[in-house]
């Protein structure tokens, strides 16, 4: 009866062995063309154009500005900026100077008035010189010797009284000059500024140097002009393209941005035309990465593609997508992404070996988002697990 039972029980056994194993998804390996592709996203712009920028000297708020896309004819306005601002800030200045000249003067006044306090105790004491010198008699007979000595003490301290006014007199202009250049250098100050707001009251209209389409450009923030915002010296507001040649401006995650280089091929898409795929080559990559964003932390690497084709459709700031292509290499072994197990730093895979599985440790290179290169460790048409076979660890 034993014997029997177990007869029944090692074909179910097996059958549920072979069932398990039958469950695990199986990969064959073979060789394929690698190709590592990168996304990004951006939009067109032109590879020349002239720019707009700010005429002033100093901060101007816009108070008025063409619409984004127009066409504009050499000498039409373009930009307005506001001139109440500068205008107070202008006077402002002006009377600050206002202000250091009546200071200025008031230091001249100043000086005149102690000189000529100082001139007359100096005067005062030339004449107490002369009644000392007068009645001073050293004639033991006519008075004792500490009169005689209280008279010379008088002539003494005349003497240093008179020393001291001099020196006073002197450094009474060096003190007040010193204050007069300190005002003077205030009043440089506040020059220059009076300067810059006359600069920018007089450039207060920005007018189109030619024909042309008119486009915003877009601040280190990814922010454009607009009625009320604030332009600094030497920004960018807009430009008007050249629209004979285009090239797209891609950001690219800075974690993807692996092996991006010059020179490398790319395929540029319009969100408008998703049917319209653009060939075209890597020009340039930044040096470092970026946030495109106010309040967004992610960064990303700019690209810039130069397109192989300059359809008519293709206007500067259409939004595109992008692939570039960083590999594409001949065919090697490739095996799925999730047939990779990681174990103390070290790749291993699943072998099957008849109706077991085999764990293997591999050497591996390159990857895309979909497959990795295996360098060692298998060959091809040999079978592996995507998924972790029942009873490994």
């Amino acid at each position: 009866m034993r014997l029997s039972l177990l007869a029944l029980l090692v074909p179910v056994l097996v059958g549920c062995t072979e069932a398990e194993q039958a469950s695990v998804p199986i990969y064959t390996v073979q060789s394929q063309p690698l190709v590592i592709e990168i996304p990004g996203f951006g939009e067109l712009d032109a590879t020349q154009a002239q720019l707009i920028n700010s005429p002033g000297p100093q901060p101007m708020v816009i108070d008025w500005i063409a619409e984004e896309n127009s066409l504009v004819k050499k000498g039409d306005l373009v930009v307005r900026f506001d001139s109440e601002r500068l205008s107070l800030e202008s006077r402002e200045e002006e009377l600050e100077m206002l202000l250091i000249d009546q200071d200025i003067e008031a230091k001249h006044a100043e000086k005149v008035e102690q000189k000529t306090a100082l001139q007359s105790d100096k005067a005062l004491i030339g004449k107490e010189f002369e009644f000392v010198d007068a009645f001073a008699i050293d004639d033991l007979r006519l008075y004792s010797k500490l009169e005689i000595i209280d008279t010379l003490s008088n002539r003494d301290y005349l003497g240093a009284k008179d020393a001291f006014i001099e020196w006073k007199t002197d450094s009474i202009g060096e003190r007040i000059q010193s204050s007069v250049d300190v005002l003077d250098i205030r009043k440089g100050g506040h020059a220059k500024k009076f300067e810059r707001h006359t600069q920018a009251l007089n450039s207060l209209e920005v007018r189109a140097p030619y024909d042309g389409l008119l486009v915003y450009q877009k601040n280190w923030r990814g922010e454009k002009a607009s009625v009320g915002k604030t332009i600094f010296s030497g920004d960018v507001i807009a430009k008007i393209p050249n629209l004979s040649q285009m090239q797209a401006v891609i950001h690219v995650l800075d974690k993807d941005a692996i092996g991006l280089s010059a020179g490398q091929k790319a395929t540029v898409t319009l969100e408008s035309a998703p049917d319209l795929i653009i060939n075209g080559q890597v020009k340039s990559v930044s040096g470092f990465s970026r946030t495109i964003q106010r309040g967004n932390p992610t960064k990303y690497f700019d690209v810039i593609v130069s397109l192989d084709t300059n359809q008519q459709q293709l206007k500067p700031g259409n939004k595109v997508s992008a692939k570039i292509i960083v590999k594409d290499a001949g065919k090697t072994l490739l095996i799925p992404l999730q047939a990779i197990f990681t174990d103390q730093s070290s790749n291993y895979i699943y072998v099957k070996q008849g109706r077991e599985f085999e764990k293997r440790t591999i050497e591996t290179g390159d990857k895309n988002l979909h497959f990795i290169e295996v360098k060692s460790g298998l060959a091809e048409g040999e079978q592996i697990a995507l998924s972790l076979p029942e009873g490994q660890i």
